[in-house]
């Protein structure tokens, strides 16, 4: 289940930033759900609206989290950014990718986690009238046109659960359900999910 105040990053990355071998920064539009993400420190939480104010870089240098300039140390500025299913309630997606891209330290990178479910009243109105692989290419061309290389769209799940022969052979539980749904004629699915990804090079 996706909860909105989860980073939803791997054990180790989570791990790291308790260890504080890692500073994870979290920008995000509500104060409650911000305090609520457990990876954040309280002194890395930045509350919001990227639609009023689509500078990334004036957030984070104003809140002294990276270097204020451009030419600032690799250390000052951000090596790696997530975005998990919210570039599609962006109005000026270009903006925010620009200044993101500002805020980062050469060869640093950005995911963008991309699926097909969305709040439809709250989505940018194109999201909803082109077809996954099309979503997929917008967003591409977003990193594209704010300046990011290295664009690359990796597919992590198309959103099939796989037969991969459990149940009755030693299989964990949810493989046997699969089986069995599957087997009765009842279709089980979970969400695709998608990242596109870049790097600044400059």
């Amino acid at each position: 289940m996706y909860r909105s105040w989860i980073s939803h990053y791997p054990r180790s990355v989570s791990e790291a930033a308790q260890n504080g071998d890692l500073h994870i920064i979290g920008m995000g539009m509500n104060k409650e759900e911000l305090a609520a993400n457990p990876v954040l420190r309280a002194d890395s939480r930045l509350t919001t609206d990227l639609n009023v104010d689509p500078d990334i870089h004036k957030a984070l240098s104003g809140a002294q989290l990276i270097g204020t300039g451009d030419d600032a140390g690799n250390n000052e500025k951000l090596t790696a950014s997530t975005c998990v299913v919210s570039i599609d309630y962006l109005t000026n997606p270009l903006k925010v990718l620009e200044s993101l891209r500002k805020a980062t330290a050469p060869g640093g990178t950005v995911h963008l986690a991309i699926s097909n479910r969305c709040f439809p009243t709250k989505v940018v109105s194109r999201w909803l009238r082109i077809s996954e692989e099309e979503r997929l290419q917008m967003v591409g061309d977003y990193l594209h046109f704010s300046g990011w290389k290295k664009i690359e769209i990796v597919e992590l799940s198309n959103g099939s659960v796989e037969d991969t022969g459990g149940g009755s052979n030693g299989g964990n539980a949810s493989q046997g359900l699969a089986s069995l749904m599957r087997f009765v004629g009842v279709g089980m699915s979970r969400d695709p999910l998608w990242i596109v990804r870049a790097t600044r090079q400059d």
